[in-house]
């Protein structure tokens, strides 16, 4: 038997779609939450005032009961929040107690990472509760487990949208979500794992400079707590090295400058892979020489493309330690990704909102052209200016000749429907003279223009994405893909730190309560099939660094001075190219 709250938290959340990023009121809406969140950022600076609130010492996993550790499980996830059926469908994945991948059978990670982006559209609190908490509460509800996972977040541009108060909130006041336990005091986190291995949560706070007291937190963990040969796995909110590429290597500063201080702190520790959400797919980058930088952003929000500018080659590091990082897998798969693409052609269908923006727009524009004059002209240099403005380049002539095509075919067509309107009514264009007449004209082009407006935008993202690699962001919010999530699982052995890419092609769109549910399990259940998450590619091992070359550890009084104790001559330890392995010599589980 089930209980009726269940069926009607189930109707609540269901009702929690995916985000309509092309409504009118939506773009005003993060319009005005990105100019608050930037004046905010500039005028006041949250993590200040975290850093005089307490310290928070680095998080130890490498110890349990005061022996040392052979193993543990981590899960990371980012972007999630959006719409219901995609959240949790990887919830209740990570709430899994195993799961089995490719043959392979991994457990829940012991400590589960957010790594930035946690709720859609905007921070707020009832936002980040009926989107992120239920959801995940339900996945996995505190009562069916002893022993809690613990859960540490890094904030991305979302969660700044209210200056990171909803985000302190929750996970900065050792709070709950479901089973999960959060317990870090600052938007920042270091944890400390088996084997010589750290995770660092880095909050790079709307691509702003990392702030001075983040900056010597780190820096003196690396002098008191790290050892020379340790290796670093960074978590940062954005994927700098595939921004950096496509923009300008501009992005990549922020990152770079901490991972120089990070180095003049302790030279000889090493920061072997970053990982990223903020870009809803999966890809990953690989190094001659093993290191990874992998985004993972498929927790719940829409897909982001896999085709668009080439990220085939792309560069990170900071001064002698920068280096070529080849493109290895992605996932959706380009060719999956530009199929994709062709569902823009139903742009009016997935856009309802856009409606009344095209109707608008259309309308005026039957208002002005047929009669030039000064007003013609004036609304044609508005309509260019807006469109070359949303045009996605960073290259000057493209923007002014796409923008400049797009805005003269939604002229165009406004022009074109004006005139049958006018022959349907037989009235001339040009001279309506009757309120009547103009106000049949009117409506004749906002109702036809509601469509053909919306299935323009559609061709042009179409023509944009597919051909000249451009607005794959623009292109994939429009279609609001719930499909193709993932997460990371991460295992740290004695033989190094290995991940598994977990991918689910297919998300439910319905659901049920889960009948004769066992203490641990999800509270609700596809309503048809089973979820079937994969691997998408073969694992991959970063391995541990040989014990003689993590060494240097401080004594009290070099810490407190801030130098390092290092035998002459120590070499820097390097991940081999044969990091790149599958979990061959992984411990059996």
């Amino acid at each position: 038997m089930t209980d009726r709250p269940d069926h009607e938290q189930l109707e609540r959340l269901q009702a929690s779609s995916m985000t309509s990023w092309y409504s009118p009121f939506q773009l005003a809406r993060s319009a005005l939450d990105m100019a608050v969140s930037h004046l905010m950022g500039a005028r006041g600076d949250f993590r200040l005032i975290e850093a005089i609130a307490g310290p928070q010492p680095p998080f130890d996993y490498a110890v349990r009961n005061g022996l040392p550790r052979d193993e543990i499980w981590i899960d990371y996830v980012a972007d999630m929040g959006d719409g219901f059926n995609p959240t949790y469908a990887i919830a209740s994945l990570l709430a899994r107690p195993t799961l089995s991948l490719g043959g392979r059978e991994t457990r829940r990670g012991e400590v589960l990472i957010m790594g930035g982006d946690q709720v859609y559209p905007s921070a707020t609190r009832q936002a980040y509760w009926t989107r992120l908490v239920e959801p995940y509460a339900a996945a996995l509800p505190k009562a069916d487990v002893k022993e809690a996972p613990q859960l540490f977040a890094i904030p991305g541009n979302h969660d700044w949208y209210d200056g990171l108060m909803s985000f302190m909130r929750l996970f900065g006041q050792k709070r709950t979500l479901g089973a999960w336990k959060t317990l870090q005091s600052r938007s920042y986190f270091a944890l400390r794992l088996p084997h010589g291995f750290w995770l660092l949560g880095v909050d790079i706070h709307l691509e702003s400079d990392i702030d001075q007291p983040q900056i010597e937190y780190f820096c003196k963990l690396a002098r008191h707590d790290m050892r020379d040969g340790d290796r670093v796995v960074l978590c940062t909110a954005e994927p700098d090295w595939v921004k950096g590429a496509i923009y300008s290597t501009d992005l990549q500063n922020n990152l770079a400058f901490f991972e120089k201080q990070l180095k003049v702190a302790r030279p000889g520790v090493e920061v072997v892979a970053r990982i990223a959400g903020d870009l809803h797919h999966y890809r990953r980058h690989e190094s001659a020489d093993g290191r990874q930088n992998i985004i993972a952003g498929g927790g719940g929000a829409f897909l982001h493309p896999t085709h668009g500018e080439s990220v085939a080659v792309v560069r990170s590091g900071e001064g002698a330690d920068e280096r070529p990082y080849t493109l290895k897998a992605s996932f959706p798969s380009e060719s999956e990704s530009r199929r994709l693409t062709w569902r823009n052609l139903l742009f009016a269908r997935y856009n309802l909102g856009f409606w009344p923006a095209a109707a608008f727009v259309y309308m005026l524009s039957s208002l002005t052209l047929p009669r030039p004059g000064p007003g013609a002209v004036a609304w044609v240099l508005v309509v260019l200016l807006v469109f070359i403005v949303f045009t996605d380049t960073h290259k000057s002539w493209y923007r002014y000749l796409a923008g400049s095509l797009h805005a003269l075919a939604h002229l165009a067509a406004a022009l074109g429907l004006a005139y049958a309107g006018a022959a349907l009514l037989g009235v001339d264009v040009r001279d309506l003279q009757s309120m009547w007449s103009l106000v049949g004209v009117m409506l004749f082009v906002g109702v036809t223009g509601a469509v053909v407006g919306s299935t323009l935008m559609g061709v042009y993202l179409l023509i944009s994405l597919n051909l000249a690699r451009r607005h794959g962001n623009e292109a994939f919010s429009a279609l609001q893909i719930e499909d193709y999530k993932n997460f990371l699982r991460i295992h740290v052995h004695s033989e190094g730190l290995t991940v598994y890419p977990v991918g689910l092609r297919a998300v439910p769109r319905t659901w049920k309560v889960a009948e004769d549910r066992k203490p641990g399990e999800p509270r609700f259940a596809p309503a048809c099939g089973a979820l079937a998450p994969e691997l998408i590619e073969q694992p991959v091992t970063i391995p541990a660094a040989p014990q003689h070359r993590r060494t240097g550890q401080p004594t009290p009084a070099a810490a407190a001075a801030g130098l390092r104790e290092c035998p002459a001559g120590e070499p820097r330890s390097r991940p081999s190219a044969a990091g790149s392995t599958a979990e061959a010599g992984a411990p059996e589980l």
